[in-house]
């Protein structure tokens, strides 16, 4: 009776130049991996909301506090709870559901998988803009009051 090995070539993702692995990421539609992007994406702005509260508290311990103006207390505020709700609870809560709805009713895959990573990416970038927008309306409004910089 004749044996024979059979060789296995095993793969080892781990070589794969991080430019193919990031772009696996950026266009998956994966659930779980989509899912996880959620709840990263949702992590990183519960560090934003936590520096702005963290603002925000600093500016309450006293009266009288001039730490920030008025008016980027209330930008701030308003901004704070902006992100929690729409940067943080609900893409906490996308991402488990995104993540956890097809194993437990034992789908390969979310209905539309194309339109959840498009959700993704829409979330993302409207969280990009808003930021980008608060930021650039801070510094507009600091240079329209200190025109001798221009």
């Amino acid at each position: 009776m004749a044996t024979k090995s059979i060789a296995l070539n095993l793969v080892d993702r781990g070589t794969r130049p991080i430019g193919d692995r990031l772009h696996d990421w950026v266009v998956t539609v994966d659930h779980k991996k989509l899912g996880i992007l959620y709840i990263l994406y949702a992590l990183l702005f519960l560090v934003i909301g936590g520096i702005e509260a963290t603002i925000i508290r600093i500016q309450l311990v006293v009266p009288h506090n001039h730490f920030v103006s008025p008016q980027v207390f209330n930008r701030m505020f308003t901004m704070h709870g902006t992100t929690m709700i729409f940067f943080v609870f609900m893409p906490m809560l996308f991402g488990f559901g995104t993540y956890l709805i097809p194993l437990m009713i034992g789908a390969r895959d979310m209905a539309f998988p194309r339109l959840n990573a498009f959700s993704f990416w829409m979330t993302a970038f409207g969280g990009l803009l808003l930021y980008f927008s608060f930021i650039g309306g801070n510094i507009a409004s600091y240079l329209s009051k200190c025109p001798d910089i221009l």
